[in-house]
């Protein structure tokens, strides 16, 4: 298993309880491809913050076809054009 540095944009998703075994609480999805926020670091506020829009900075390792990631800095999207118009 190898990581990698990642920055995704994209907006934060409840996962159903007992779906993942690395007890993941929420997923950022990006262009339909979700990371799902291991609960250390900064990842364990993300839980408060089910469907805003978010970029997070961090650490991905994929297992078996899934996308984990270590957020280690995360910030708001506002709605007025901070969202996915920057590149």
């Amino acid at each position: 298993m190898s990581t990698s540095s990642i920055t995704v944009r994209g907006y934060v998703e409840a996962l159903p309880r007992k779906k993942d075994e690395r007890q993941a609480r929420v997923a950022i999805v990006q262009d339909e491809v979700e990371y799902r926020v291991l609960t250390k670091g900064a990842g364990a506020d993300l839980a408060d913050e089910v469907s805003a829009q978010v970029e997070a900075s961090g650490t991905v390792e994929e297992l078996d076809g899934i996308n984990y990631m270590t957020v280690r800095s995360y910030r708001l999207l506002d709605e007025d054009g901070d969202w996915g118009g920057k590149a």
